[in-house]
């Protein structure tokens, strides 16, 4: 069986507040831009996810609009898939 990293991601059950709660070092920026179009393909590209920089290098990979408006009890629309960290 061929499994990807992307749907390793879309398939965890690690959750907070409904946010996914994977976590990776040393993955490129391009790499996590790659990854983004992997994951939106994997749904069908019925939702885009973002890429959200942080200025150390880290970054966090997001599913833009998962929830709708009112639909979080904190309010968030989007959720989060992965945190990078740059060391």
């Amino acid at each position: 069986m061929s499994f990807t990293f992307a749907q390793f991601l879309l398939n965890q059950t690690k959750e907070c507040n409904g946010h996914l709660q994977a976590t990776a070092t040393g993955i490129s920026i391009e790499d996590g831009m790659q990854l983004c179009k992997e994951l939106e393909a994997l749904t069908g590209n019925q939702h885009s996810f973002i890429l959200e920089v942080w200025s150390d290098g880290s970054y966090t990979i997001y599913e833009v609009d998962f929830w709708d408006k009112g639909e979080h009890p904190l309010g968030h629309l989007h959720r989060m898939i992965l945190g990078v960290s740059n060391s």
